[in-house]
């Protein structure tokens, strides 16, 4: 902990002074500095606000101890036993047993099981007693270590020091590969142990190594298909590379094996939303909710589902419930939120202010703070702010596509195509389905002048999306372009028949490719083209591209008049006329 955390939990009790979380957790910065005075006093505030939590006489008591005030902590270790006696009385009992096993060592260095114990030990210290006290990871570390060199064939110990390096990665070093290679011991001496590989697929999901993860899930779900773990995190790894409903169904599998199991409703949920199947996800969440109302998580995605829905009060009800049940962290996920309700509002000013104050909270927590505060400045038009978010949501998540497709968007509104090019590049390197980055990199080329690159980009678009109507507009403008005319209004008319909506898909130009309108460019040339087939004798053809360039502005009952004229004087297609009619009567 050093003094950014001590600020960033300075702002956090300013806005809400009654956060006995805050206290709490900025008396154990406080502690881990040596400022005693300073922790004992947040420590006080923290009880005085929550008088029920063991845990901060406990770590009260310590602060006084460091001082030498020992009736001091004594009454506060005596009302943390009173509190929790398990846990404060296990507490004591750790530091003794260390005491023990060190004394073993010292008679005897070769004692891997005392090593083994005491490693336990320094890992339960932590977890459970001083986490403001980081090295006893790492001399659980060494524990484990020397119990390795003693053993090498003891596949507890690489289990053990493979978990501790993962947990150890939570709290700042990248230890993830650590871990990987000691689950693989673990199975190279126990390849029956299907703890091993959901546990190292675990840690090839904290990765995002996603296909490595789900080739030891499926291991694992071989030797014991009953093992709800496997199936729920194979369905996180499915979740992640957005193959949603093979994600849906292991948590399926798992809420069948475990009807009583909050994460697979919790993940179920979240895979529906991203399907947009947002009912089915506040259903998830409802049921999680009736398990556990005590439970903050199920209401702050729930609050997300809302959100996606537009249902914004439903939204912000279950995220002030949040507040209500989870001081810890629970603000900056709340503002978060908000900002992303006043983003798609276009409130874009307050949608920054919230997640400046998310920011503020927890600066390096989550990439998405950056990547939604740079949507709202990219959107005000404030390309290099926006750039500087999305660098920062980078670094912190170098895998999220969306953060490069988004840094490529800002990068084209300030004209500098070669970079927007490279980010479009990168986004589909991650993420091969996204139709969005081909378009958008198709634009980039063609601003380039670059325009078989560019019509090759919008075909991949097509094919990812075919009833992307944007690509074929974006298209049919580089075919008109190039003096392709034919390929051009084929492009034009597929458009149109993708797209009922006219006034808002084409009038309020969506389709807008800078500068002058592609909407426009296809209106005017597909006039001039039924003008052609009029002067030429060809009533159908004439009637029926004139229908089509009367969608563009739009006027439906012209269009609606041109389309039957077309099929009376015998168009070759009654096909396309068909279905422009049924459009036209939405």
């Amino acid at each position: 902990m050093n003094d950014q955390t001590i600020q960033e939990l300075d702002e956090a009790i300013r806005l809400n002074p009654e956060n006995a979380a805050a206290y709490r957790r900025r008396g154990d910065a406080y502690s881990y500095k040596g400022e005693c005075d300073r922790a004992i006093a947040d420590y006080s505030k923290a009880i005085e606000l929550d008088p029920n939590d063991e845990y901060t006489y406990t770590r009260r008591g310590n602060a006084y101890r460091r001082k030498g005030e020992y009736d001091k902590v004594i009454a506060d270790y005596g009302k943390a036993i009173e509190l929790d006696p398990n846990k404060a009385i296990r507490d004591k009992a750790i530091d003794k047993a260390i005491a023990d096993y060190s004394k073993a060592i010292e008679l005897d260095p070769n004692d891997a099981k005392a090593y083994h114990n005491r490693a336990d030990a320094y890992r339960q210290k932590w977890e459970y007693y001083d986490k403001a006290i980081t090295d006893y990871y790492d001399k659980a570390i060494a524990d484990y270590s020397e119990v390795i060199r003693l053993n090498p064939e003891d596949a507890k110990a690489y289990h053990n020091r493979a978990d501790a390096y993962r947990q150890w990665t939570y709290n700042g070093r990248d230890y993830y590969d650590k871990a990987i290679a000691d689950y693989s011991e673990v199975i190279r001496l126990n390849p029956e142990d299907t703890k091993a590989y959901i546990n190292r697929g675990d840690a090839y999901l904290e990765k995002y190594e996603c296909y490595k993860a789900i080739a030891d899930y499926d291991e694992a779900i071989r030797l014991d298909p009953e093992d709800t773990t496997a199936y729920n995190n194979r369905g996180d790894a499915y979740r992640d590379i957005e193959e949603y409903d093979k994600a849906i169904a292991d948590y399926s599998k798992t809420i069948e094996l475990d009807p009583k199991d909050t994460d697979a409703y919790v993940g179920k949920g979240r895979a529906c939303v991203r399907k947009g199947e947002y009912d089915k996800a506040i259903t998830d969440y409802d049921k999680v909710i009736k398990l556990y109302p005590e439970d903050a998580e199920p209401y702050f995605f729930r609050g997300i589902a809302y959100g996606e829905k537009g249902e914004y009060n439903s939204a912000i009800a279950d995220y002030e419930k949040v507040v209500k049940l989870d001081t810890d962290g629970a603000y900056s996920a709340i503002a978060f939120c908000n900002g992303n309700i006043y983003l798609k509002e276009g409130e874009y000013d307050k949608a920054i202010a919230n997640f400046n104050a998310a920011i503020k909270l927890e600066p390096d927590e989550y990439f998405g703070f950056y990547n939604n505060r740079g949507l709202a400045y990219n959107k005000k038009g404030e390309c290099d702010k926006a750039i500087t978010d999305y660098d920062k949501a980078i670094e912190l998540n170098p895998k999220d596509a969306d953060a490069y497709y988004n840094r490529g968007i800002a990068y084209a509104g300030k004209g500098e195509y070669d970079k927007a090019i490279e980010d479009y590049g990168k986004s589909i390197e991650l993420d091969p389905k996204n139709d969005r980055a081909y378009n958008n990199r198709g634009i980039a080329y063609a601003e380039k002048g670059e325009y078989d690159k560019a019509i090759e980009d919008y075909g991949k678009s097509i094919e990812l999306d075919p009833k992307g109507a944007i690509s074929y507009i974006n298209r049919g403008h580089r075919y008109k372009e190039i003096g392709d005319y034919n390929l051009a209004i084929k492009d034009y008319d597929n458009a149109v028949l993708l797209c009922p909506n006219y006034a808002t898909d084409f009038v309020d130009n969506k389709f807008r490719l800078g500068g002058e309108s592609a909407v426009h460019q296809a209106r005017e040339l597909l006039k001039r083209v039924s003008d052609d087939y009029y002067k030429s004798g060809n009533l159908a053809a004439g009637a029926y591209y004139k229908g089509v360039s009367l969608l563009f502005l739009p006027n439906k009952i012209k269009a609606q008049r041109c389309f039957k004229t077309a099929r009376d004087e015998g168009f070759e297609d009654n096909t396309k006329i068909d279905r422009h009619l049924e459009n036209l009567k939405s």
